[in-house]
């Protein structure tokens, strides 16, 4: 179903992979051409401002196109469910286009990728009166799209569409909307399981990126569902109530919550060594002080600072004290991956060994002349 072709697909993948070795040190310029060279890729790019280049280029080219499909359909049909699935229809065919050519996360798909998507749903939510089609289509376009053009955005879409849907339905078709927090929180946990499950899977070795971005997602859905700016904004709205003056329903329970989260993340993430994590709970906790301060300004905000600031390198330095001395596990060590210069002191020293080797077995050479040993023909040791 990948809109790609595989071998293409999986070159791409193994030579940015060898161009993030290189980065880091571990092979040479010359194994990467090397490798450039006989792996034979999709049409990519990894430069930020020429992906953005071409995608503000491909956005111009796609409006150019629904700005001509207006002038040729308008005349002969006023409908406008009719006219946004044409132009959702053109969009997608140049993007089928675009991936015979072999263009893959180049800047002109990612802008045919979006503006088709956002033509399906402006569509869909403009011809329905209610926003549940809008949110089914975002289910079922964003996997399609997520699955077949490797997309990461188009998943982002797919996971944002389950969460609106179960939300609008339980806001709009229950008596117990008080406990959507604790059904995102569920779905976030749903999400981190099925995250678990596809990780490892050799068959989803495409989908690295949007496997990562998936993860990220969910430690952000599990946080913003207990957070308790977002709790009590979202309670004000569904319950019409007033809690300027009093606390939210088991308000003391959110709060606890909010803290809990990202200590948990923090303390999972030394625990799995996984950077991701650590820096998404690191982020979090600080939202959550944040979120506190808004509510319950115990201190001027200056002195708040000082005091955290304090607390923080107090707390940074003691923990540098006891980990930096340690070869494994949490260690304050240099990280080798980035460290180049002591990556080449070691490629150098691999190729002097190699040269000694090599030169040990020249001087050790086997090879009679006459009745001796070496090259001084007929020195034999008896007559």
């Amino acid at each position: 179903m990948i809109a790609y072709n595989k071998t293409l697909l999986e070159n791409t993948f193994l030579v940015e992979e060898a161009i993030d070795l290189r980065k880091s040190g571990f092979i040479l310029e010359a194994d990467l051409n090397t490798v450039k060279q006989q792996l034979v890729g999709l049409k990519t790019s990894r430069n930020l401002f020429v992906r953005v280049g071409f995608f503000l280029l491909g956005a111009l080219l796609y409006l150019s196109i629904i700005g001509v499909l207006f002038l040729v359909i308008i005349n002969s049909s006023s409908d406008f469910k009719t006219i946004g699935f044409v132009i959702s229809f053109v969009g997608l065919g140049i993007l089928e286009l675009l991936c015979s050519q072999n263009f893959f996360r180049h800047g002109l798909d990612d802008a045919f990728i979006i503006g088709a998507q956002l033509s399906f749903y402006s569509t869909i939510v403009a011809d329905s009166d209610s926003p549940i089609g809008a949110f089914i289509s975002m289910i079922i376009i964003g996997l399609v799209f997520a699955i077949r053009y490797v997309n990461t955005l188009s998943f982002l879409v797919f996971l944002s569409g389950i969460v609106f849907l179960v939300s609008f339905l339980l806001i709009e078709y229950t008596e117990i909307s008080a406990i959507l927090p604790f059904v995102l929180l569920s779905i976030a946990v749903g999400f981190y399981y099925l995250y678990q499950k596809f990780k490892h899977n050799p068959r989803f070795y495409f989908y690295s990126d949007v496997l990562e971005w998936f993860f990220i997602y969910t430690l952000f859905l599990g946080y913003i569902s207990v957070n308790y700016f977002v709790v009590r904004t979202l309670s004000e709205e569904l319950l019409s109530a007033d809690y300027s003056t009093t606390d939210v329903p088991f308000g003391w329970m959110f709060y606890v919550l909010m803290f809990a989260v990202p200590l948990v993340y923090i303390g999972y993430s030394l625990k799995t060594k996984n950077r991701t994590m650590l820096y998404i709970g690191g982020l979090t906790f600080a939202l959550s002080i944040a979120t506190f301060r808004y509510y319950h300004s115990i201190l001027p905000a200056e002195w708040a600072l000082l005091i955290s600031g304090s607390g923080i390198f107090a707390f940074v330095y003691f923990v540098i004290q006891k980990i930096k001395t340690n070869a494994t596990g949490i260690t304050f060590q240099h990280d080798h991956t980035n460290d180049t210069a002591m990556l080449n002191n070691i490629e150098a020293l691999i190729v002097n060994s190699q040269d000694i080797k090599h030169a040990e077995e020249a001087q050790q050479s086997k090879m009679p002349f006459g009745g001796g040993d070496f090259s001084g023909g007929g020195a034999g040791g008896s007559f």
